[in-house]
Order: C-alpha cells, then structure tokens, then sequence
C-alpha cells in the first residue's frame, strides 16, 4: 500500500469513527494519519474503560444498599425499632451510590422508559426549537384529523394536511438521534394515548 493511499485509510478511518466540530482537530500539527488514528484509538479505549469502571463501581455500590436493605428487611423490624443510622455506614453508602450517579450522569446511555416530558426536559436550546416545531406540526395535523372525523367538517381534506420536510444535519455527538427518540415519543403519545 503506498503511503498516501495509507493515508487515506487513516483518515476515512478517523472521519468515520471520531466525533468532532471541527474537523482541523481530528489530525493534529506534525502527526501522521497513522499516529492521528492510533491517538484516537488509545482515547476510545481509555474513554470506555473509564466508563466501564464508574458503571461497575454504581453496580457495586447498588448491591451493597440492597444486601442492607435486604437484611433489614429479613429482621422484621419495625420503624421505631430501626436504628437512627447516626453510627451505620448507610451515610457512606449513600454517598459512595451519589458519587457513582453523578460520574455516569453525562454517560449517554439509551434509556427506554424516559416519558416525553422527561425527553422534552432534556433537549438542549436547538433540539428544543426543532421538537417545538415539529410538536407544532404534529397537533395542527391531529387537530385536522380529528376534525376530519367529523360530519360536520367535511370540507376539510386529507389533501390539505401537508407532511412537514426537514433535514437535520450535524456531526456525531450532538443528539440526533436522541431528537429522533424524543419525536418518536410524541407522535406515540399524540396518536396513541
């Protein structure tokens, strides 16, 4: 393989696989594409076991607070004669479970239960303005819909229900796809409460 043809792998490789805003900073001053990528590399790995360890020292800590509860709840006791937990480590505890929440906190992990308002809550400012948009659209065209249902509006035609066309660009990393799930939401929610 010839050096810049080599070059052109490296680079496609990061292109595809590196998230970035500025696509200066994928390769920096002096560095091969080779050396860009194996950079990049050694980051993802770092970054994931990173990631790993604060979600296994969560899983930890879960399993401890449920071994105590379970415990105290296999002793039978009732709320006066529990202890006022001034000498147990439970404050410990807590806070070992807190700090693990709060490492994991900006880890984007897909999670399916979220209800729409929850989703709504956490789009940020251009997420936001696109979902009002598009939440917009959606209740003019249920409005219209329902109308439609009606006898007495039968002047009103699907044809007048027009498909709202948007494109949506960005590199990776800037919550797309999250956007994508929150509008899945909202149309589930819009047509099947």
């Amino acid at each position: 393989m010839q050096e810049a043809e080599r070059d052109d792998f490296y680079y496609s490789l990061i292109f595809l696989f590196v998230p970035f805003r500025d696509e200066s900073t994928l390769v920096m001053e002096g560095e091969t594409m080779e050396e860009a990528f194996r950079r990049h590399r050694e980051a993802s790995i770092r970054g994931i076991e990173n990631h790993f360890n604060k979600l296994q020292k969560l899983l930890e800590a879960e399993r401890n607070w449920k071994k105590k509860v379970d415990a105290r709840n296999k002793a039978g006791f009732t709320e006066e004669e529990l202890p006022d937990n001034k000498e147990d480590d439970e404050p410990q505890l807590l806070g070992e479970i807190m700090e693990a929440v709060a490492d994991i906190a900006d880890m984007h992990i897909n999670v399916p239960n979220l209800t729409l308002e929850q989703r709504e809550a956490m789009l940020n400012v251009d997420q936001k303005k696109i979902f009002d948009k598009i939440k917009s659209h959606l209740l003019s065209q249920k409005e219209r819909e329902d109308l439609l249902e009606n006898e007495s509006s039968r002047l009103l035609r699907l044809d007048d229900i027009k498909p709202l066309r948007m494109f949506i660009s960005g590199v990776g990393g800037t919550g797309k796809s999250f956007l994508i799930e929150a509008t899945k939401c909202l149309v589930n929610d819009i047509w099947h409460p």
